[in-house]
């Protein structure tokens, strides 16, 4: 539709924002699913993390133990 159409009819125009509120909503309705969807990839991501951290921090606690199992083994 141009200009000199709308400008000649309220139906015309009324219509056509019906159409564009319509696609609005359902842009506005795959932005939300996107939305949902990367912020299931972050929690995926930031619990892949701290699982990496963990291992990083009990590896060396692990390690401590051992040695002083095997210094206590040794000493007895």
């Amino acid at each position: 539709m141009n200009v000199s159409e709308l400008s000649g009819s309220n139906v015309s125009l009324a219509i056509t924002m019906a159409v564009l509120v319509e696609r609005l909503e359902g842009i506005e309705e795959k932005l939300d699913a996107i939305v949902l969807g990367n912020n299931e990839k972050h929690t995926d991501l930031e619990m892949r993390v701290r699982l990496v951290e963990r291992w990083m921090y009990a590896v060396p606690a692990s390690i401590v133990t051992a040695i002083v199992s095997v210094a206590v083994a040794l000493i007895n």
